[in-house]
């Protein structure tokens, strides 16, 4: 590059660390199946189980997905 640039992050090789994907699967699973989680006991704060669960699961989805991020492309893309 001109004038010490960087150009676009490079991309991880294929295989290398794709096993980390599979982590994206846990909040789909965890959401598949509503009869799993469809019922009101134990309640948070006065908040049925099948609401809180779920506000749970996108945070948990956001989490994994921040994770398979950081070890897809590392953290110093994350930093800039």
């Amino acid at each position: 590059m001109i004038d010490g640039q960087t150009g676009p992050a490079e991309r991880p090789a294929a295989g290398r660390r794709s096993w980390v994907l599979l982590l994206l699967l846990i909040p789909f699973v965890g959401t598949l199946y509503p009869d799993w989680y469809a019922r009101v006991q134990p309640s948070l704060y006065g908040i049925p189980f099948f609401i809180w669960y779920q506000f749970a699961m996108v945070l948990v989805g956001v989490l994994v997905t921040l994770a398979v991020y950081l070890v897809q492309w590392g953290a110093r893309d994350w930093r800039s």
